[in-house]
């Protein structure tokens, strides 16, 4: 089990294949976190989600406060994926049973209060010259480690068997 949190990405291409990548590794809920109006799935994201958002209960959160108050009434545990000092490594975190994986804009990334407010702090590391990654490819390598480190755990009915079935 896991919930991909989406903090303000403006990118309908970014948006569209985190839904692909969140469907496809069996996520649960999809917040959309910071935007005044809930996110229009047009063509510049469904050509990227091939429409799957349709397969993953998405949720409109409007502001932070009440995204920590929905994690904490479902017993969810907010993980800020930022480039932070103490932030762990994706391979040897201690990844709780329900995460919430928080992924920031494009641009600014999570603002240090917000990552200060989440128990956990995960990081990609960087070894060339680049900073960062594109935030869909940082989705990707995120839940790919989480789901990896929940040794055996398969979604329900998934189509494409893996070596441990």
């Amino acid at each position: 089990m896991f919930v991909t949190v989406l903090r303000q990405l403006k990118s309908p291409q970014n948006v569209g294949m985190i839904v692909r990548t969140h469907v496809a590794m069996g996520g649960n809920e999809l917040i959309l976190l910071g935007h005044e109006l809930p996110w229009q799935f047009k063509k510049g994201s469904q050509a990227f989600s091939r429409k799957l958002e349709s397969q993953c209960q998405i949720l409109h959160i409007r502001s932070d406060r009440e995204f920590f108050a929905w994690s904490k009434a479902r017993d969810v545990l907010p993980v800020a994926i930022e480039i932070a000092e103490h932030a762990e490594h994706p391979t040897t975190a201690s990844w709780r049973e329900r995460p919430a994986l928080v992924f920031g804009n494009e641009g600014s990334g999570l603002p240090a209060d917000f990552v200060a407010d989440c128990p956990s702090t995960v990081r990609l590391p960087q070894f060339g010259a680049v900073g960062s990654l594109n935030v869909a490819i940082a989705h990707a390598m995120v839940v790919y480690e989480l789901r990896r480190a929940q040794a055996g755990a398969s979604p329900a009915g998934h189509k494409y068997p893996t070596d441990r079935d």
